[in-house]
Order: C-alpha cells, then sequence, then structure tokens
C-alpha cells in the first residue's frame, strides 16, 4: 500500500467484496456521488481518501449495494472504526518492503494518481452540478427550517395571548355569577323590594274590607225590613176576623 494514511483516516474508507475488475468503476462513482477524493489505493481491499469528512457519511450509504458482476455486496466502513463482523481483519495503516517492493509501489501510486487525475477531468462538470444542486437544497432546507423557528414563536406567542384572554374572561364570569346568586339570595329573603308592587298588593285588600263592611250594612237592614214586613202582615191577619 502506497498511501500514508497518518492523520487521514477520519475521512477514510475501506470496501471490501468488490471485485478487482471494477476498482476504478467504483472510485469513479465515489467521486461523483460523494465528493473529491485525495488519493485511492488496492491492498487487501479498496482503500480511498476524501478530501472531505462530509463525503464519508455519503460513501456509507453504499455498503451493502452489489456492484460489478453482481454475485456479492460490497462493505464500507470507516478506516477509524472497527471492520465489520463479516471482514477478517483491517488493513494495516502503512506497508513495509524495501528495494524493487518500494519502486513498483511508487509507480502503481503514480499510475493511480494520473488515473485519478483523468477521473477528477471527466467527472469535474458532473462534480460541480452535483455540488451546486446540494448547495441549493441546503439552502433551501436552512430556509426552510428558519421558517419552522419562526413559526413557532409565532404560534407560541398567539397561544400565550389566548390563554391570557380566556383566563380573563373565565374570571369576569365568575365574578358576575357570584353577583347573580347573591342578587338571587338577597331577594328571596326580604321578599320584593319594589313600592308599587307593595301598594297594588295593600288596596286590595282595604277595598276588601270596605266592600265586607257594606255588605254586613245592607244584610242588617234587609233584615229589618223582612221583619217589618212580617209584622204588619201579621196585624192585618189578626184585625181581619175581628171585622168579619
Amino acid at each position: 500500500m502506497t498511501l500514508d494514511l497518518v492523520g487521514k483516516l477520519h475521512r477514510t474508507i475501506y470496501v471490501d467484496g468488490c471485485p478487482s475488475a471494477f476498482y476504478e468503476d467504483f472510485v469513479r462513482l465515489l467521486a461523483t456521488k460523494c465528493g473529491p477524493i485525495e488519493g485511492w489505493d488496492v491492498a487487501d481491499r479498496l482503500i480511498v481518501i476524501f478530501c472531505s469528512l462530509n463525503s464519508v457519511s455519503t460513501a456509507l450509504t453504499f455498503s451493502g449495494t452489489a456492484f460489478g458482476d453482481l454475485t456479492s455486496s460490497v462493505t464500507v466502513w470507516v478506516a477509524n472504526q472497527p471492520p465489520p463482523p463479516n471482514v477478517v481483519q483491517q488493513v494495516a495503516i502503512t506497508s513495509g518492503g524495501n528495494g524493487k517492493a518500494i519502486e513498483e509501489a511508487k509507480a502503481a501510486k503514480e499510475a493511480r494518481e494520473r488515473r485519478l487525475a483523468t477521473i477528477r477531468a471527466e467527472l469535474a462538470e458532473d462534480i460541480e452540478r452535483d455540488k451546486e444542486e446540494e448547495n441549493v437544497s441546503v439552502k433551501l432546507r436552512r430556509l426552510c427550517l428558519r421558517q419552522l423557528r419562526a413559526l413557532c414563536v409565532l404560534t407560541s406567542h398567539a397561544l400565550r395571548e389566548v390563554e391570557e384572554s380566556l383566563e380573563q374572561s373565565t374570571l369576569h364570569l365568575n365574578s358576575m355569577k357570584q353577583l347573580v346568586d347573591k342578587l338571587k339570595t338577597k331577594g328571596s329573603s326580604h321578599g320584593p323590594a319594589d313600592p308599587d308592587a307593595h301598594q297594588s298588593t295593600s288596596v286590595p285588600t282595604s277595598f276588601t274590607r270596605d266592600a265586607a263592611k257594606g255588605g254586613e250594612k245592607r244584610a242588617v237592614t234587609l233584615h229589618v225590613g223582612t221583619a217589618d214586613t212580617t209584622v204588619e202582615d201579621v196585624g192585618k191577619g189578626q184585625k181581619r176576623p175581628r171585622s168579619e
């Protein structure tokens, strides 16, 4: 392995399960969908170093995807984390060797760098377009979040005003109810408070008494008159036999 991963493990991924004939195609896919690649190499598995840490999270979404001949799925994980259970061992950060092996490794590294530069040039327009679309989507998402926060603030303020208004209305209603109850209790204990009603009640009573007295007088007079008439009839009856 010709890549120096010291200080770069947090933005380096390992890819296991990708067929060797499709390494370059997978690197091209990562460069298109995840972002710029600083370098890549092949040891026991494919190693990719991204220029940005944000690209790593996107690259991890390809784990479990069938790629190449579709006979097996690839496994992707970050270099500074333990390998998944289905991976035998982690790749060493650096490799030893000297002499001819080092020269061959350098030549392979230079060839990959040239090929990576070619891939970057070929995908420059696509990468730039994806970056612009991502920036637009990020801006829209941030704008939506700001509007949502503002809406939450306005809603909470309006809700607080409604609660205060409801509380005031409830207090006013309770006070009015207490006042009505007091008036009802006072009216039932002291009788009618209207003087006109009392006057209208007393007038018929006196009138009834006078009428009763007048009726008694008329009854006495009528009784006296009847008695006089009876006496006269009796007197006449007694006088008739004498004349006969």
